[in-house]
C-alpha cells in the first residue's frame, strides 16, 4: 500500500521543488518553452529528500508522475504541459532484461542495454476531437493503448453510435510525437554463449528521435503489458511486455558499464608493476590452443588498442587495430575468435556467412507493422569493443561494400526508405578467412589465395598466415599438448588439481582481465616518447631504402601507422603513459613477423603483393609481356601464346613465369582466348 494519499503526493511534489534547485529548473525550463519541457529530476536528490518518498515512486510510479506534473503546473501556475523525468537510478536498482518477471509489472524500473532497432519518428493521437455527425459538437476521447477509441456517445447531444457517426478532426486533436525502440543486453554481461535478450520500448514528446541503433544507454520507465493476440483477433490469457519510457541516461564513457572498485583498481596498479604483465597476460588467452606466441600478443595489444586522435580540420585517425588471422584448415582460428569475443569487455561474435539482415553493418528494414526500422549490425553492436567475424570472405557484398568505411572512418552511413543516419562503429575487428582452394599453396602470393578484394585486405594492421605443414617436432608437440588437454578436462571434472592443470589454467583470472583492459582503455592515453618516434622513423626509412635493392616495396605508410597502433597499445598494456623503446620493438618485431609472412615473395618483402596483389617484380614482368603482346597484336590482330613465350624468353622471362603472368591477365578479364592458345585485348 501506499504511505502518502494522493494529495499528500502533490503536496510533498511542491515542497521538494521550494526546498531544491529544481525550482530554479523550472523557471529556465519556462524561458526555453516549448523547445524544452521537461524538468529531469535525479533519483538520488529524491532518496535525500525522503527515502519513502522515493521508495514509494519505484512501486506506483503512475501516480507519483501524474501529481508530480499537476505540482509542476501549480508551481509555476500556468496550465502548459512539462514532463516529469526520474533519472540516473542507482546501479543496483538496474534490472537484466531476462530477470524481469509479473511482479515488476507498473513499477518504475531501469534497462541497461545497447539499441538494437528505432523506427521512424510518427505523431501518434493522445486526445481525440470527434466532430458528431448530428449536432456537429466536439467529444474529446483521451486515447490509450494501440487502438483508436471512439465515443461511445456524443458528450452534447447524448446520441450513442450507431445511430450518430463521429469523424476524428485532425485540427482539434492533440497528437505527440512517438519511437519504438528494441533494447538489447549489453554483450559484455553474457557469459556462456548465452542469446542476447531483446525488449521493446516506447519513448514520446521531446524523447522521440534521439536514440540511433548502437547506442548504450540505460532507459528508465514503467514496466507495462500489452495484450496478444493470435490470427483471427482471438485474445489469449499470455500478454507481451514493454518498457514506457520516462528518461533516458546516456553513457558518456566508454566500457562504463564494467565497475572497477577501488580494490581493483590497486590490484590493477600492482599487476602493471611487475615486468611481465603483458607475457602474463598473453598467456591467458586461450592456454589450450598450442603455440601462436606472436599471434596472441598482437591479439591482447588489439584489445588495448592504440589512442584515436581528432585534428583540428576534423579529420579522425583511428586507434582500433585491425588483424585478420588466414589459415589451413583445423588451425584454431574459430575458437580463437570466439574466446577473444568472449574475453573482450565488449566483444561480439559473428559469421560473415550466417549474419543476418542487418548483416555486419546496419539496414533499414520494415517492422511487423510495416513501419521502416533502422537495425545495427554486429559492427554497430561492438561500438567501443571487438568485432570478431569469422569467415568473413564469405560475407555478403552489400556489407563488404559498406565494412570498407566502417574500418578506415569507423562509420556505418545508411541511406534507405528516406532514412538517412551516419551509425558510429569505432571497433577492432578481428577477422578469420580459410584459403579458397581448401589449403595454402606455398608457391602462390597470399592474396591470390584469399576471396578478398585487395583494398579491404590492405585495412588490415596485421595478417597472420597460418599454415598447417606437416612438421615431426612440431607435430609432436602440438599432439602433446592436445592429449594434455583433453587429460585436464578430465582432471577437472573428477575436480583433481595439480602441475598439469596449473599449466592449462589462465595465469590471471578472465573477470579481473576485463576489468584490467577497461581500466587501461578508460584511463591510460599514452603519448609517443622522442625515443619511440626516432626509433619507428629509422626503422621505416631503412626498410623503404631495401627498394634499391630489390626494387621492392617493402613496407608502406599503411604499415607505419600500424607499427604506431601497436606501441601505443603495449603501453597501454603496461598502463604507462609514455611509448617507450621497448613498446616500439614489440610493434617492430610483430609488423616485420607478419609482412615476412603474408607478403613476401621469392624471399624478397613485397607490400605491394598486399594492396594490389601483384608484386613490383610481376608488374614489371607483366608491363614486358604487355608490350610484346601488343607489339604482336599491333602486327598480326592477335597474339599466339608460342610466339608470346619466345619473345619473352630473349628478354629473360621464364616461361612459366610468362605463363603465370598470361593466366592471371586472362583471370581479371585484360586479355580474352578467341582460339587455343591464342590471345587478343579486352
Amino acid at each position: 500500500m501506499m504511505r502518502y494519499t494522493e494529495e499528500e503526493i502533490k503536496s510533498l511534489w511542491l515542497d521538494f521543488l521550494s526546498r531544491t534547485e529544481y525550482g530554479l529548473s523550472l523557471s529556465r525550463i519556462m524561458d526555453e518553452y516549448p523547445d524544452e519541457r521537461s524538468l529531469v529530476v535525479k533519483f538520488g536528490d529524491m532518496v535525500e529528500y525522503n527515502p519513502n518518498f522515493a521508495e514509494d515512486f519505484l512501486k506506483y510510479p503512475e501516480i507519483y508522475l501524474s501529481k508530480g506534473e499537476e505540482a509542476i503546473r501549480e508551481y509555476i501556475n500556468e496550465d502548459i504541459e512539462i514532463h516529469l523525468r526520474v533519472s540516473t537510478l542507482p546501479k543496483d536498482r538496474r534490472k537484466d532484461i531476462r530477470d524481469l518477471r509479473s511482479v515488476h509489472l507498473g513499477q518504475f524500473i531501469s534497462i541497461e542495454g545497447i539499441i538494437r532497432r528505432a523506427t521512424e519518428v510518427r505523431p501518434k493521437l493522445k486526445i481525440g476531437a470527434f466532430i458528431c455527425s448530428d449536432c456537429g459538437n466536439i467529444t474529446y476521447v483521451f486515447q490509450e493503448g494501440t487502438r483508436l477509441q471512439q465515443p461511445a456517445k456524443c458528450a452534447h447531444c447524448g446520441k450513442s453510435r450507431p445511430i450518430v457517426k463521429f469523424r476524428l478532426s485532425i485540427e482539434k486533436s492533440i497528437f505527440v510525437d512517438t519511437q519504438r525502440v528494441e533494447i538489447q543486453e549489453n554483450p559484455e554481461n553474457l557469459r556462456g554463449g548465452e542469446q542476447p535478450q531483446r525488449l521493446s520500448a516506447y519513448v514520446e514528446d521531446d524523447l522521440a528521435g534521439i536514440l540511433v541503433p548502437g547506442d548504450r544507454v540505460v532507459l528508465n520507465g514503467i514496466l507495462r503489458p500489452r495484450e496478444r493476440r493470435l490470427f483471427g483477433n482471438v485474445k489469449t490469457t499470455e500478454f507481451d511486455i514493454f518498457l514506457d519510457v520516462v528518461s533516458i541516461d546516456k553513457e558518456k564513457k566508454e566500457l562504463e558499464s564494467i565497475e572497477i572498485t577501488e580494490e581493483d583498481e590497486e590490484r590493477i596498479k600492482e599487476e602493471a608493476r611487475k615486468g611481465d604483465i603483458i607475457e602474463r597476460l598473453r598467456d591467458t588467452i586461450a592456454p589450450t590452443i598450442y603455440g601462436m606466441k606472436v599471434e596472441k600478443e598482437a591479439l591482447l595489444l588489439q584489445m588495448f588498442g592504440g589512442v584515436p586522435k581528432k585534428m583540428k580540420d576534423g579529420t579522425r585517425i583511428r586507434g582500433d587495430i585491425h588483424i585478420l588471422l588466414v589459415g589451413d584448415p583445423g588451425t584454431a582460428k574459430s575458437q580463437l575468435l570466439q574466446y577473444m569475443a568472449q574475453l573482450a569487455p565488449r566483444g561480439i561474435y559473428t559469421s560473415g556467412k550466417g549474419s543476418s539482415a542487418a548483416g555486419l553493418t546496419a539496414t533499414a528494414i520494415k517492422d511487423e507493422s510495416g513501419r521502416w526500422t533502422l537495425e545495427a549490425g554486429a559492427l554497430v553492436l561492438a561500438d567501443m569493443g571487438l568485432a570478431a567475424i569469422d569467415e568473413i570472405d564469405k560475407m555478403s557484398s552489400t556489407d563488404r561494400d559498406s565494412i570498407y568505411q566502417a574500418m578506415e572512418q569507423q562509420i556505418i552511413a545508411v541511406t534507405k526508405a528516406g532514412i538517412y543516419a551516419t551509425l558510429m562503429a569505432r571497433c577492432s575487428i578481428l577477422g578469420a578467412a580459410n584459403p579458397k582452394y581448401g589449403r595454402f599453396d606455398p608457391n602462390r602470393p597470399l592474396v591470390e589465395q584469399i576471396d578478398l578484394p585487395t583494398p579491404l585486405l590492405s585495412r588490415f594492421d596485421v595478417i597472420f598466415k597460418i599454415v598447417d605443414v606437416p612438421n615431426p617436432e612440431k607435430d609432436r608437440a602440438l599432439a602433446k599438448h592436445i592429449l594434455n588437454a583433453h587429460l585436464v578436462g578430465e582432471m577437472l571434472q573428477l575436480e583433481e588439481e595439480n602441475i598439469l592443470v596449473e599449466d592449462y589454467t589462465p595465469k590471471i583470472d578472465l573477470e579481473f582481465f576485463r576489468k584490467y583492459v577497461a581500466y587501461a582503455k578508460r584511463n591510460i592515453f599514452p603519448k609517443l616518447s622522442d625515443e619511440a618516434m626516432s626509433l619507428l622513423e629509422k626503422k621505416y626509412v631503412e626498410t623503404r631504402k631495401l627498394y634499391e635493392e630489390t626494387h621492392a616495396v617493402a613496407i608502406t605508410p599503411r604499415q607505419l601507422e600500424a607499427m604506431i597502433r601497436l606501441a601505443e597499445a603495449s603501453a597501454r598494456a603496461r598502463l604507462s603513459d609514455v611509448v617507450t623503446r621497448e613498446d616500439a620493438e614489440r610493434a617492430i618485431r610483430i609488423v616485420e613477423y607478419f609482412l615476412k609472412e603474408a607478403s613476401t615473395e621469392g624471399g624478397i618483402i613485397d607490400a605491394d603483393l598486399l594492396y594490389t596483389g601483384i608484386s613490383s617484380r610481376q608488374r614489371s614482368v607483366m608491363e614486358k609481356i604487355d608490350l610484346i603482346m601488343r607489339k604482336l597484336i599491333d602486327e598480326k590482330g592477335f597474339a599466339q601464346e608460342d610466339e608470346i613465350l619466345e619473345e619473352a624468353k630473349k628478354i629473360g622471362i621464364e616461361e612459366m613465369k610468362a605463363l603465370r603472368i598470361l593466366e592471371k591477365m586472362h583471370r581479371e578479364g585484360l586479355i580474352r582466348e578467341v582460339r587455343n592458345g591464342v590471345y587478343k585485348y579486352v
